[in-house]
């Protein structure tokens, strides 16, 4: 694995970071409501989960899913089904006031870790940035470095992100805008579950 090969990777990772989806409405919802300790854990489950999509490419499973679609479109639908939960709960929730932040960060880890586990799309993607940009699949101890490189941008990514979220100013801001912030934010998890499930 040359130096070229991992920074051509870790551009691609990080050109798809800088594009909000699930995962970042999901940090910037839990940042904002739950603290930074639970920010902080979703960052954590959020790079877990991308790196678990990470090893499942390199061990070859968007070339099960070729072969088995069954398998991919019930992962698919379930993972849409788990999007249109949290944007209906986040609908809902839109005009409730904002409870205190509560300590801890176990729920906030496991929303991160299933809500980038509901895209089972990302193996494609990463299969696909593995296939552009490194001439032999790696393998061994050059799997487990990339695994492992892929966490730290991640995490990385996701924990800069959450330490500017739980500023005062940032969390008085979205206090203000609570409402129209939360339901557009439903409206575009919505939206991404449908295309999902289509």
């Amino acid at each position: 694995m040359s130096i070229a090969s991992l920074l051509a990777f870790n551009l691609a990772i990080l050109g798809a970071l800088m594009v909000p989806g699930p995962a970042f409405l999901s940090l910037l919802r839990v940042s904002l409501t739950r603290g930074r300790a639970a920010g902080l854990a979703c960052a954590a489950g959020l790079a877990s989960a991308a790196t678990l999509w990470s090893a499942a490419a390199l061990l070859g499973l968007h070339a099960l899913f070729a072969v088995v679609p069954w398998a991919y479109a019930a992962l698919k639908l379930g993972g849409a089904a788990y999007l249109a939960w949290l944007a209906v709960a986040l609908w809902r929730g839109a005009g409730a006031p904002l409870a205190p932040a509560r300590p801890g960060g176990g729920r906030g880890f496991r929303l991160g870790l299933f809500v980038n586990l509901s895209n089972p799309k990302a193996v494609f993607f990463i299969a696909a940035i593995f296939s552009t940009v490194f001439p032999v699949m790696p393998h061994g101890a050059a799997a487990v470095a990339l695994l492992a490189d892929h966490f730290t941008l991640e995490l990385i990514w996701y924990t800069t992100a959450t330490l500017i979220l739980t500023t005062a100013p940032m969390r008085a801001a979205y206090l203000r805008a609570k409402a129209w912030i939360d339901r557009a934010s439903a409206v575009v998890l919505g939206l991404i579950a449908l295309r999902t499930a289509a």
